[in-house]
């Protein structure tokens, strides 16, 4: 069983989601990134007019309305400018500042390597990583990206064209790949991305979530190459979605790809998001956003206090580390105590945590530390998790 000390001792703390260490460049654009658009797609006074209105009915559609929506949805005009105009940028903000704050050896990239962002739509995540990676932009990458909407990856590439000017780099090579899932490239990927792909894939399927999650895992992976690949996968922050990057997560570590991120540990998922069970998933404050976008998001009455989001990063060939510390991240918002203090559910090797402090913690946040005592950890009777005190 776990055991404790009565204060273990904290030896490092990061965190997904830190606004800081985004490129000061990058967060001048992403507060200006609505005239970024404008410079590539213009809106007449009629369609700025009616642009609050649009966004929410698109809003509706990809929430409350999935059923009856289209899955080439991004092929009408109208749609496509509301997307980019409000959904991207929103989009941006959070990939952004989850992508500067991820591993640096995830994103060790090397010129002339192969990428591959899967869903690409208008190349959000293409875009996001360009500004956020800074030393990525001086890499002679070629990103295939692949969509079965081709105006969508038109719009895309002139607005990635766009922000590379204006960061002023040159752009990674852009090959626009016509088609979903499963179609083929003609290179093999160092890099594959996907992000809110699978959200539209769980709505048309009716194959069990963990038969699906091995056959998307083995269609990532035919993409990769064989040696020092990454995949990285994000999708909405709700249970279904959760669900399915935990069963993808481990049919990756079936085939010897280990999780980089977010995850701090190569054990069973203890956040699986099985009925009752805790799914994981992580929260990033909206206070920092630019007003220009809070104010379009109030505008069409969709106001977003907090971007929630489920992924999971892998890579094959590597080591997992061994260390005697627990690491564990946060993955829950906080619980209200006796005695002034917070709970807050978190992910480690030990299994599901309840972290018991009188200090904020933060979603994203992972702390390594040392338990050095034979104590046993108490179990909280409603989750079943281990108890770990930090104060």
């Amino acid at each position: 069983m776990p055991s404790e000390r009565e204060s273990p001792v904290v030896t490092s703390v990061d965190s997904l989601f830190t606004q800081r260490s985004i490129p000061s460049d990058a967060k001048a654009l992403l507060a200006e990134f609505d005239k970024v658009i404008a410079s590539t797609h213009p809106l007449n006074s009629k369609q700025r007019a009616q642009l609050p209105q649009v966004i929410r009915e698109l809003s509706h559609s990809l929430t409350d309305e999935r059923d009856k929506r289209h899955l080439g949805y991004m092929n009408r005009t109208e749609t496509l400018s509301a997307y980019t105009h409000y959904f991207m940028w929103w989009n941006l903000v959070r990939l952004t500042k989850l992508f500067v704050n991820m591993s640096d050896r995830f994103f060790s990239l090397n010129d002339g390597d192969i990428c591959l962002d899967i869903g690409s739509g208008p190349l959000t995540l293409v875009t996001a990583l360009f500004m956020a990676r800074k030393e990525l932009r001086q890499k002679k990458l070629t990103w295939y990206c692949m969509d079965i909407s081709q105006q969508a990856l038109t719009v895309g590439e002139n607005i990635f064209y766009t922000v590379a000017s204006r960061l002023g780099c040159q752009p990674w090579n852009i090959i626009r790949v016509k088609g979903e899932l499963g179609c083929t490239i003609k290179q093999k990927a160092h890099l594959v991305t996907s992000a809110n792909v699978f959200n539209e894939v769980l709505q048309k399927q009716t194959m069990p979530p963990d038969y699906l999650a091995k056959k998307q895992c083995q269609n990532l992976i035919s993409y990769a190459q064989k040696t020092d690949a990454r995949i990285l996968v994000i999708e909405p922050g709700v249970p279904s979605c959760a669900r399915f990057i935990s069963l993808i997560r481990d049919a990756f570590l079936r085939k010897d790809f280990i999780p980089v991120s977010p995850c701090t540990h190569c054990e069973a998922c203890p956040m699986d998001g099985k009925r009752g069970g805790k799914w994981c998933n992580y929260v990033s404050s909206t206070t920092d956003a630019p007003k220009a976008l809070k104010h379009l998001s109030d505008s069409a009455h969709l106001q977003k206090e907090r971007a929630v989001l489920s992924f999971i990063a892998v890579q094959n060939k590597v080591t997992e580390e061994k260390t005697e510390d627990i690491t564990f991240r946060i993955a829950s918002d906080s619980i209200r105590l006796p005695g002034n203090r917070q709970g807050y559910y978190a992910c480690s090797p030990l299994g599901l945590l309840l972290v018991v402090t009188q200090t904020q913690l933060a979603s994203g946040e992972s702390y390594r530390l040392t338990l050095n005592t034979n104590k046993p950890l108490r179990t909280d009777a409603k989750s079943g998790a281990y108890i770990l005190n930090l104060d």
